[in-house]
């Protein structure tokens, strides 16, 4: 009896103690259940509880570099432009400082750009400089405190561009007309200075044509280089020119025929002005009164316009000479000799016993003696007889010679072929280069 009742309480017992650890283990999963289920707690394992790291949140990007860019205004020089954008006086002249050793700071001009990099805290980091497509220098402080200025090479495009057009008033016109510059109309009447004198030949309705180089940096003209090919035609007939450079020859213009357009004597002592008075026998004398001849041609043009000579010689006598004023006499070869008249001035190196060559500037337009204005007095004389300039023909210098044909063919006819194509662009890509080989392409041109 004894026996069954301490069973019977062990049984009683145990069975108390599963009730209570069932109760316990009920209310820890409650719990839990609970304590997952709460609004706002995450359901989902943490990261930590699976072996994972937590997610680092980047660091905040550091503050960008401060830029100032502007441009230089009238009357400024680089460090007032500079410390007009609140850059400390000492900075600016640092600036200036180094700059130099690439640039001449007192010749920059109205609408150079420049940009300032600057540090968060404010240190100077490096100055970009641009004076124009090719012209951009750039200043820079090393992190170990050198300063380091250059020029920057920039990428060029060499293209092969055809322009055209139609006379109706004057050449000028004509290539303002198509957006060409004035140093590509010279270049294309220099060409044919012995055939044409562009002052009074060019008539309504002539037209003309070229081939030149371009370079370009992106989409923006940098400059001319040389005219390839050009094309004058007047009345019944057509002038062509295809500059040609021979193996260890100097560039020239030559006929498709391989004859050379240079002749002894220009057609004209200074580039494009209008005539005011022409050669003639009995003219009107402006200031004496009266009808006298005048046996040569007055050339109205600005005050300092470059003279040139109109063939190689000797210079005969520089100097005063009554009503011509300050006048240079050039002798020439076959007995030619030219007079320059009313002269401002003389050109460089220009006296008595010198040697000149042709296209040498021998003296500048002026209006010393008698003159009622700005002119050149031309007058062109041979074995002592006044001739009339308009209209001298001297010979021409000397054809390609026949060695030379196959090598000015082979590169004549790709040049033609494009020029004469229709359909082809106007403009064709043919180098890639740089602004520093563009520097270092010293083509001759014609003097």
């Amino acid at each position: 009896m004894i026996g069954e009742r301490r069973e019977g309480v062990f049984s009683s017992k145990r069975k108390k103690f599963w009730i209570l650890g069932t109760l316990a283990l009920a209310g820890g999963i409650l719990l839990a259940v609970g304590l997952f289920s709460f609004p706002g707690a995450d359901k989902t394992p943490s990261i930590e509880s699976q072996g994972i790291p937590a997610r680092i949140e980047p660091p905040p990007p550091p503050p960008p570099d401060r830029i100032i860019a502007g441009r230089i205004s009238k009357g400024q020089n680089l460090s007032s432009a500079l410390r007009a954008q609140d850059l400390p006086k000492d900075l600016v002249e640092v600036i200036c400082r180094h700059l130099k050793s690439v640039i001449n700071v007192r010749r920059i001009k109205p609408g150079d750009a420049f940009e300032v990099r600057l540090s968060p805290q404010g240190h100077f980091l490096n100055l970009t400089y641009t004076a124009g497509p090719l012209d951009i220098y750039q200043l820079s402080l090393t992190p170990g405190g050198e300063w380091i200025a250059a020029k920057k090479e920039v990428p060029v495009d060499q293209y092969w561009a055809r322009v055209s057009g139609e006379i109706s008033f004057s050449l000028f016109e004509a290539m303002d007309q198509l957006g060409e510059k004035d140093s590509l109309i010279m270049d294309f009447a220099d060409i044919f200075a012995w055939e044409i004198d562009f002052h009074v030949d060019p008539q309504p309705g002539d037209r003309f044509r070229m081939v030149v180089e371009k370079y370009f940096t992106g989409d923006v003209f940098v400059r001319y280089g040389r005219i390839l090919y050009a094309e004058y035609q007047r009345e019944a007939r057509t002038h062509q020119a295809v500059y040609f450079e021979g193996t260890g020859k100097r560039g020239d213009y030559f006929t498709p025929q391989g004859e050379s357009l240079r002749k002894a004597l220009l057609r004209s002592p200074l580039k494009f002005t209008r005539i005011s008075s022409g050669y003639s026998r009995s003219r009107r004398h402006p200031i004496l009164g009266g009808y006298r001849p005048h046996l040569g041609v007055d050339y109205a043009a600005p005050q300092g316009t470059p003279v040139w000579a109109v063939a190689d010689g000797t210079v005969v006598s520089c100097g005063w000479n009554g009503g011509y004023g300050k006048q240079v006499v050039i002798r020439h070869a076959k007995g030619y000799q030219s007079m320059y008249g009313h002269l401002s001035g003389y050109g460089p190196g220009i006296s008595k016993g010198k040697a000149v060559h042709q296209k040498q500037i021998i003296g500048y337009v002026g209006s010393t003696g008698l003159s009622t204005g700005p002119h050149l007095d031309f007058r062109l004389t041979q074995n002592g007889v006044h001739r009339n300039p308009l209209r001298e023909i001297s010979p021409r210098a000397p054809a390609l010679s026949r060695d030379q044909m196959p090598e000015f063919q082979k590169a004549l006819a790709p040049l033609l072929a494009w020029a004469d194509d229709s359909s082809a662009s106007p403009r064709q890509k043919v180098a890639s280069l740089t602004s520093r080989d563009l520097e270092g392409l010293h083509w001759e041109k014609r003097k």
